[in-house]
């Protein structure tokens, strides 16, 4: 709370502090205020004004009269309320803060609004300093265990303190205290449980922002065929969020985009990265920040981040990013420029992010992303994607035939990969869904022959929209690094690549 004091000591009269934790702002307040020698009140719908030094209440519901007291209030004095963001569409309301402001700022009162939600008219809002309160940190957190361990009686053993406190980040002190609390009671003690406990009421969080999702770490890179580029690339990076990376002197990899036909496992990939790095895959539909009021698009994007950034080290993976970006050449006459502002905002914190948060993107259409999103500094590397080769064909189809529990060496993968030519890995892997379904009609097991026939049976993607994918090809081809080994053929001794299709 550094920043307020210094903010209240240079005499700002009003500030606007955003947090999801009341109780533990008030408290820090009250700190701050007792350092300050402020006498303290606070307001609420429910209570009136409270003095916090002697007890003494003042029962005022009206938002109105609640101001009229601090005009008529005692000066040397915060003043804080709470949850008055309700209030601010009254035009009374707005004019008594307008009146306010001076009076406060000549008389030495502190006016303090606190609530987790900031939507400032322009009639106030270059009048009003916003604070944001950010989420505990490790230190704070370790004081929440410790008092959870206080609790009990008896000694708990903690098996991982240090793993535990990390994966609570981005908790809240009172969801981190019932995390605990609740792991205690399952457990009996403090072990590997608990970090999969915390790590299931964070999702519990993530979800209810309604902006990020919480994907469990259930592929490994095992399941990809082929790809074995991309998969080095990112092995690379694996220990690049550790402190031992960070003393060598790496910077913290900001992310990754990966172009590429559909159906060609990039989505696979960054499920499998997330279990390879042991990290939590946070996934982002950029499509879900626009909201009909001014100003809540935006704002809901850097609430987005900010969470990511709260749960760092984490994955944060942005699936067919251009559908997020989808009309922003026209966005200056169809939305009054708000899906620039918002794509602004996301590449202003790619830019300048601190915090390690790995951004794992991928696109179908790269003919849809702005050229902005693509130059060099945004993402660590830009990989594209291509159809599986013959060699990567019989990968996949050893991947998916292993995945249901069949013997890959009793089918014929050489004439399974030449019948499959022009497949994803999802057309591949659904040929042998509609394979085992002709089997199982028949009652017998699978066959060659059935994969066969459900192939033939197939126009993979690469016939049905074939001028596109070709496009896609074409582009990938001569402004990607490829994914994959088979995608290049190295010709004489200069080494020059090739991609051939």
């Amino acid at each position: 709370m550094f920043h307020i004091t210094s903010y209240l000591q240079a005499g700002y009269p009003t500030l606007w502090i955003r947090t999801w934790e009341e109780d533990r702002a008030l408290t820090q307040l009250t700190k701050v205020a007792g350092d300050l020698s402020l006498k303290l009140k606070v307001w609420s719908i429910t209570e009136g004004w409270v003095s916090k030094d002697t007890g003494k209440r003042l029962e005022v519901s009206d938002p109105v009269e609640a101001l009229n007291a601090v005009r008529d209030g005692e000066d040397s004095s915060l003043y804080v309320l709470l949850n008055f963001h309700f209030y601010l569409g009254s035009p009374e309301v707005l004019q008594k803060i307008k009146d306010l402001i001076p009076i406060a700022k000549s008389r030495g009162r502190h006016l303090v609004f606190l609530s987790c939600r900031v939507d400032l008219p322009p009639e106030i809002e270059k009048e009003i300093t916003l604070i944001d309160i950010p989420l505990p940190k490790i230190e704070e957190l370790s004081a929440v265990l410790d008092s959870v361990l206080e609790s009990v009686p008896h000694l708990i053993q903690v098996d991982d303190r240090k793993a535990l406190l990390e994966n609570a980040l981005g908790l809240t002190c009172a969801e981190a205290e019932n995390a605990f609390a609740l792991s205690l009671v399952r457990h009996k003690s403090f072990s590997i449980e608990s970090i999969r406990d915390v790590q299931l009421e964070k999702s519990n969080i993530i979800r209810k922002s309604g902006l990020l999702e919480f994907i469990p770490a259930d592929h490994t890179t095992e399941e990809i065929g082929g790809l074995d580029l991309l998969k080095a690339w990112l092995s690379e990076r694996k220990r690049a969020f550790s402190e031992k990376a960070q003393v060598f002197g790496l910077p913290n990899p900001k992310g990754v985009l990966v172009v590429g036909v559909p159906g060609s496992g990039k989505s696979l990939s960054a499920k499998a990265i997330s279990s390879a790095w042991n990290l939590p895959l946070l996934r982002f539909d950029i499509g879900k920040v626009f909201g009909s009021l001014v100003g809540q698009s935006e704002e809901q994007m850097r609430r987005a981040l900010q969470l990511a950034e709260t749960i760092s080290p984490c994955i944060l993976w942005i699936d067919e990013l251009e559908k997020g970006v989808a009309g922003l050449q026209g966005s200056g006459s169809s939305d009054s420029g708000v899906t620039a502002r918002v794509l602004g905002t996301f590449l202003t914190w790619m830019q300048e992010k601190t915090r390690p948060v790995f951004v794992f993107a991928t696109a179908n259409n790269v003919n849809a992303l702005p050229p902005e999103l693509l130059r060099k500094g945004r993402f660590d590397e830009l990989f594209y994607v291509d159809l599986p080769s013959e060699v990567e064909r019989k990968d996949i189809l050893r991947i998916h035939l292993t995945k249901r529990r069949r013997n890959p060496e009793s089918f014929d993968l050489g004439q399974l990969a030449r019948e499959s030519d022009g497949f994803g890995g999802a057309e591949i892997e659904q040929a042998i869904v509609s394979g085992l379904y002709r089997a199982f009609s028949l009652n017998r097991d699978l066959q060659t022959s059935d994969i066969v026939e459900a192939c033939r049976a197939t126009k993979p993607l690469s016939q049905i929209m074939k001028a596109h994918i070709e496009r896609i090809r074409e582009w990938g081809a001569t402004n990607a690094r490829p994914a994959s080994s088979g995608m290049v053929e190295t010709v004489g001794d200069d080494n020059k690549r090739r991609l051939f299709f």
